[in-house]
């Protein structure tokens, strides 16, 4: 069967969580929650290691990944007679489905297939990769998510495994989640077709979207996690995020959270080895965004350290598209005026 990576029992995972990219992260890519959970089981098991030889040109089989029924069942949380039945139609629709990876910073996407193959047989289900994808599933260096995989697991919505995810992606240290455009939060909850359009043109309304989205995705992470402390938008009153507005017109949500101390030893020395905060580039763009929605007294606005920064790629900001003009200046101005004063 060429490069088969086997594994016999959960022990064999060798984790408790899994890690994905912050570009994976941040991907328009629409799952059911046990494709969630399947794509999980992957990725828990994956590592570098597995794809020397195939990425250094020593073999042409790239590695499959093979789970038998005694891992499958204590990851689904079933019977074994109950697995053909759970999996069958998650796998059949992963095989085909089409995940969209975005590089704002270089304007440039690319729409590839997740696996080339899903497949089950004896028990045993059997996840062939997409190798054309394999830099996005090993690039965490530059960045990912670590993710509980008990937890996740546990969480059964769709979107709030999505925000579960993101969450993940922002724990203690430098990490911080500024506001998410309305049209970005379509974009990462799957919201959108292929040509980026909305599947369900009632989401175009944001009131549907923090009440049949974000308010039941928070409630469950709430109830799940232990470990995230969600608080409450003093001038709305909302739990767990608040918005930015435009005239009446919202235009961002900023959740609103923060990570208890505590962490698993495995995932700490792996964020020892691995650099985790964004380019100073990077930083730059998110801070831009900011800017953009900047509206004086609100949580969150930058500091005057992250507005220097954006000064310092002014020329790197334009080169990429990002307009400098009167407006965004003015925006500047005050929200470098305000970040003194603090």
């Amino acid at each position: 069967m060429g490069n088969v990576i086997a594994t016999a029992g959960m022990k064999d995972l060798h984790s408790d969580f899994f890690k994905k990219s912050h570009r994976l992260v941040f991907s328009q890519l629409a799952l059911s929650p046990v494709e969630h959970d399947i794509f999980a089981l992957f990725l828990t098991k994956l590592n570098k290691e597995q794809w020397q030889s195939f990425l250094n040109k020593e073999t042409i089989d790239s590695p499959q990944y093979n789970f038998s029924s005694d891992v499958l069942c204590e990851w689904f949380g079933i019977e074994k007679k109950y697995l053909y039945s759970t999996l069958r139609d998650p796998a059949r629709r992963l095989s085909g489905k089409s995940i969209g990876v975005m590089d704002d910073v270089k304007r440039r996407f690319k729409f590839q297939t997740l696996f080339k193959e899903v497949r089950y047989e004896d028990g045993e289900l059997t996840i062939v990769p997409n190798d054309l994808l394999i830099s996005e599933y090993l690039s965490i260096s530059q960045g990912h998510s670590q993710v509980p995989h008990r937890i996740f697991r546990q969480i059964e919505k769709e979107h709030a495994k999505r925000l579960y995810t993101i969450l993940c992606r922002f724990k203690g240290g430098n990490n911080v989640l500024h506001p998410q455009s309305i049209d970005d939060l379509h974009a990462f909850f799957g919201l959108l077709d292929d040509k980026g359009k909305l599947l369900k043109r009632t989401y175009a309304v944001t009131g549907n979207l923090i009440n049949r989205i974000i308010k039941p995705a928070i409630q469950e992470i709430d109830e799940k996690e232990s470990l995230i402390n969600f608080q409450v938008d003093e001038k709305t009153g909302n739990y767990g995020f608040s918005y930015l507005k435009k005239g009446r017109k919202i235009v961002a949500i900023r959740f609103l959270f923060s990570w208890l101390e505590k962490t698993n030893k495995a995932e700490e020395e792996c964020r020892k080895k691995l650099e985790l905060e964004l380019s100073t580039f990077d930083k730059a763009v998110l801070v831009y965004d900011l800017v953009q929605q900047y509206q004086e007294g609100e949580c969150g606005n930058p500091t005057v350290e992250e507005l220097n920064n954006l000064v310092a790629n002014a020329s790197l900001l334009m080169e990429n598209g990002k307009l400098l003009d009167a407006e965004f200046m003015m925006k500047f101005a005050g929200a470098m005026n305000e970040a003194k004063l603090l």
